[in-house]
């Protein structure tokens, strides 16, 4: 199974498991400052990526952490991970906890990548075609990429729009290659 699957599992029931007495804000919050944790530290991520390092000091660190830090919910979401072998994808789930939230709230992330950078009229034009398409709200992600030629590809989920001048460069090449 691809981590981005076991992540989207795992992220999903962590969401539909936040208790009542626990507000879903705080432990999103709460999840991305593990999230910061594990990012802004190497030895950690090493830590937790390691399959040599025992699965009952992995829990035992968990808990030195972060028990003073996050709520008894979120301990028991990470010592889950230690406990199935799954703390070296920490940082996978707790980024697909975020996507899906946004995507409950009805908010899509996109990434668009373009040869040269878009001024604000045309971000905002882009936007308004990609909200009425998709029937929810965007936030855009940018990045220039000017092996693109001109042109945009546009990623929404699983759905990518590529209407970049490289890829059309490239049909028309296979075309000819292939005689159509």
């Amino acid at each position: 199974m691809s981590t981005l699957r076991f992540a989207t599992r795992y992220a999903e029931a962590i969401l539909d498991a936040i208790p009542a007495d626990s507000s879903p804000e705080t432990v999103i919050a709460e999840l991305q400052d593990v999230q910061a944790s594990v990012e802004a530290s190497r030895e950690l991520r090493l830590f937790f990526e390691s399959p040599v390092i025992a699965t009952d000091t992995k829990a035992e660190a968990v808990k030195a952490l972060f028990q003073d830090r996050v709520s008894p919910y979120v301990v028991s979401v990470l010592l889950l991970l230690v406990e199935k072998r799954r703390e070296s994808a920490v940082l996978a789930i707790i980024t697909q906890v975020l996507v899906l939230r946004r995507a409950r709230e009805g908010v899509l992330t996109t990434t668009v990548s373009s040869a040269v950078e878009l001024d604000d009229g045309q971000r905002a034009t882009l936007i308004n075609a990609l909200e009425t398409t998709s029937g929810k709200r965007i936030e855009a992600e940018y990045a220039v990429d000017p092996d693109l030629v001109g042109g945009l590809i546009v990623r929404m989920g699983d759905t990518v729009y590529d209407g970049s001048v490289q890829h059309q460069l490239k049909r028309l090449r296979d075309r000819f290659v292939t005689g159509r």
